[in-house]
């Protein structure tokens, strides 16, 4: 009987465990190495710019009004268009009107900064009106909003509607419109 040789498979295991280390340390290394670069590529180089003094002479309506943040005394810039809360009447946009579960839900957001008045929201139909609500306003952080309008469908014709809200605060007003198919 001729003896059978057995050859050692061991090296094959080592040797596969050895290619995967080395690997495993390649990929750690570049891993690394990448979240450092990124830790330097995140230094912000701050420099302080000069302000130009401007000529009494010039137009001042495009300057940024600079507001005080009361919170931690920092300056907050407005960078677009004037600010509203200096206006002399109130503006805003009506942000949702819609009908869901027999109710015409309608939000309004107001652009200025008001911490009472009223809101009066009055549903027009063929120029006539045919619903009246009142609610008050609500301050938010930087704008208000008026408290929202649920109106039961049940009381109001079916139908495409002007929306025209009557805003009130203090020595201001403004009106807001949309329309609303219910």
């Amino acid at each position: 009987m001729a003896q059978r040789r057995r050859r050692n498979k061991k090296w094959i295991g080592r040797m596969m465990f050895f290619i995967l280390l080395v690997g495993a340390c390649v990929i750690c290394y570049l891993v690394w190495d990448n979240y450092l670069n990124k830790k330097e590529d995140d230094v912000i180089d701050l420099t302080v710019n000069e302000v130009e003094q401007k000529d009494d002479n010039e137009s001042e309506e495009n300057v940024a009004p600079i507001v005080m943040d009361e919170d931690n005394g920092k300056k907050v810039t407005q960078y677009e268009g004037n600010d509203p809360n200096t206006s002399d009447s109130l503006s805003g946009v009506i942000t949702y009107a819609g009908a869901q579960n027999e109710k015409l839900i309608i939000r309004v957001n107001i652009d200025q900064f008001l911490e009472n008045g009223k809101c009066v929201l009055r549903l027009k139909k063929n120029g006539v009106d045919v619903y009246e609500e009142t609610t008050s306003i609500v301050s938010s952080a930087s704008t208000a909003t008026c408290e929202g309008f649920d109106v039961s469908t049940n009381e109001i014709e079916k139908g495409r509607m002007e929306i025209i809200i009557d805003v009130n605060s203090g020595d201001k007003a403004g009106l807001i419109r949309g329309e609303v198919e219910v």
